[in-house]
Order: structure tokens, then C-alpha cells, then sequence
């Protein structure tokens, strides 16, 4: 046997004190510990995040809301205006003032240019989705097709706003 090797074990040895169980699971609770901290700031953080911008996606759509409530507001004014500009015309052509047919189409232009469009003309067949029958009529025009309006419909970038209300042919009988 070498002495001098198994001295320097037994030195070595010495050096690095025996690890004591309960002193390492103490450390290894402390590092998981501080582990989890760092963890739970982090996630305290993304919420914080996560909660601005749900407030900012519900100031958002609170101010959509609004829009749509003033457009709708403005879209129901121009078409009452246009129900009473449809009744003075009307009135007007009763007269035979000249120059009514050049501002009807002043008006329909200018609601085209709005985007507004009128969903109906005489002659025109019925579209359930465009119009509303009040009535039937016999009439040499073909059955279905509109013979008189009675209030006109609207649309509005493709959507329906009002219905028009027609009469529509039942044909001859």
C-alpha cells in the first residue's frame, strides 16, 4: 500500500466537507422558491398587459358603437328628407313646373354619391329581399313585377335600410 497516496485521499477528502441532506434541500427550496417568484412577476406583468389592451379593445368598441348609432341616426334624416323632397316633386309634377325631372336626378345622384341607392322601379320584378308587397293589382304588366311604389326602399353599401313598399301585377284575369 502507498501511504503517501492515501493520504492525499484522505486530505482531499477533508477539503470538501460532507454534504448535509437537510442543508441541500433547504438551497434547493430557497433557488425554487426565488424561481418561482421570478415566474409569478412575469405572468403579473402579461396580465397587466392582457388588461390594457382589453380596455383599449373596449374604448374601441364603445367608440364603433357610437359611429354606427350616428350613421344610422343620418341615414334615417336622409331618407325622411327624401320621402318629403319624393312628396314635393310630386306635387310639383302635378303642376307641370318645368325642370323636375332634372332635380329628381340631382337628388339620386347626390344620395349615390352618399352611397345610398333606391331598391326599386316600375316595371321592375319583386325582390323579397328589396320590397315589401302591400298590394296586387291586375295589370297588362307581368305578374310580379312592380306597378306602382308606394315608399321607396333604400340600400346602403349593399345592406337593406328600408324596404320599399310596392304594389305588384297579378296579371291580367
Amino acid at each position: 500500500m502507498d501511504f503517501t497516496a492515501e493520504l492525499k485521499k484522505l486530505l482531499k477528502a477533508e477539503e470538501t466537507p460532507p454534504l448535509d441532506p437537510l442543508a441541500e434541500l433547504t438551497h434547493m427550496q430557497l433557488r425554487l422558491f426565488d424561481a418561482i417568484s421570478k415566474r409569478n412577476s412575469d405572468v403579473s406583468l402579461q396580465m397587466e398587459e392582457v388588461y390594457e389592451i382589453v380596455k383599449e379593445a373596449d374604448e374601441n368598441a364603445r367608440e364603433i358603437r357610437s359611429a354606427a348609432k350616428r350613421e344610422s341616426l343620418l341615414l334615417g334624416s336622409l331618407i325622411a328628407l327624401d320621402d318629403l323632397l319624393d312628396a314635393v316633386l310630386e306635387l310639383i309634377r302635378s303642376t307641370d313646373i318645368p325642370h323636375v325631372e332634372t332635380i329628381a336626378a340631382k337628388r339620386d345622384e347626390l344620395l349615390n354619391t352618399c352611397g345610398i341607392e333606391r331598391t326599386s322601379e316600375l316595371r321592375q320584378h319583386l325582390n323579397p329581399r328589396l320590397h315589401t308587397v302591400i298590394a296586387a293589382e291586375e295589370s297588362d304588366a307581368p305578374v310580379e313585377s312592380i306597378i306602382r311604389i308606394v315608399e321607396n326602399g333604400y340600400e346602403y353599401r349593399g345592406n337593406v335600410i328600408r324596404k320599399a313598399s310596392v304594389i305588384i301585377s297579378k296579371g291580367n284575369q
